[in-house]
């Protein structure tokens, strides 16, 4: 177990090297064309207009203040969900790599977690020209963002681990993976919001959610709106959890992944 976080942590250190490598994705899953990676990003904005402005109809509820949290929630959620779909397959899916270059495994889960934040942040434009659009208050604690982003990208890390050595031994669990989240996208409140189950028989779903927290830790923050202890108590709670599952599959299993894939 020491071993493999020490090695964990070697290769955390090493961001150039996976850092480069995520560039290198990005940058040859959009070659030859004009704006990259824009392209996901005009997507997720053209997705947030079309829905957010139905919903908002839908809901009889101001636009101004419907579509900038659901905005924010669905691109930390499209974080989230592209995260571990391809955790979920990012052994399978680098096996030849594994089986040619004896490089530790974690290096290719920080990759694809670096291209996904990469894109993340391509996403954060949309935040901008909303801001723009319909201002919200700026406040310093808008920075608590920051902490709240550093535990879902631990959360994130020691899931896509487990995550990853759990499809490549049982390749059906990445299909599995897909259709729970869809499933789970409808149990959080990207779409809908807190304040509509509360006082409700639904109100438990925000609780139990951990992507209600870990998505309210972002969220809030940039929207500039309060955030409770309890979500910061939940959230350290659930970034040790996932930690330590990974590293326990990481230090177990690292040396079997070859051999399954």
């Amino acid at each position: 177990m020491l071993s493999a976080a020490k090695e964990i942590l070697a290769q955390a250190a090493q961001f150039d090297r996976w850092g480069t490598l995520a560039l290198m994705d990005i940058s040859l899953r959009y070659r030859r064309t004009v704006i990259g990676p824009l392209w996901i990003t005009l997507t997720l904005a053209a997705t947030i207009a079309s829905v957010g402005t139905v919903y908002a109809a839908l809901f009889k509820q101001d636009i101004a203040a419907f579509l900038p949290p659901f905005a924010v929630g669905l691109i930390v959620w499209t974080l989230i969900a592209t995260t571990l779909q391809e955790g979920a397959n990012v052994f399978v899916a680098s096996g030849h790599l594994i089986k040619a270059v004896p490089a530790p495994l974690i290096v290719h889960v920080l990759q694809m977690i670096a291209r996904n934040v990469l894109i993340f942040a391509h996403h954060l434009l949309i935040v901008v020209m909303l801001h723009v659009a319909m201002p919200w208050p700026l406040r310093s604690t808008m920075l608590l963002a920051l902490p709240g982003f550093a535990l879902l990208l631990i959360v994130l890390l020691g899931g896509a681990v487990a995550l990853g050595v759990l499809c490549a031994r049982f390749r059906d669990i990445g299909s599995a993976i897909v259709s729970g989240l869809q499933f789970v996208f409808f149990l959080t409140p990207v779409i809908w919001t807190e304040d509509s189950v509360r006082g409700t028989a639904l109100a438990w779903l925000t609780w139990v959610n951990p992507f209600t927290t870990l998505l309210d830790l972002v969220r809030k923050p940039l929207l500039s709106q309060p955030i409770d202890a309890a979500h910061w108590l939940l959230g350290i709670a659930y970034a040790l959890t996932a930690a330590a599952i990974g590293l326990g599959c990481y230090a177990r299993y690292r040396r079997r992944v070859a051999y399954w894939l």
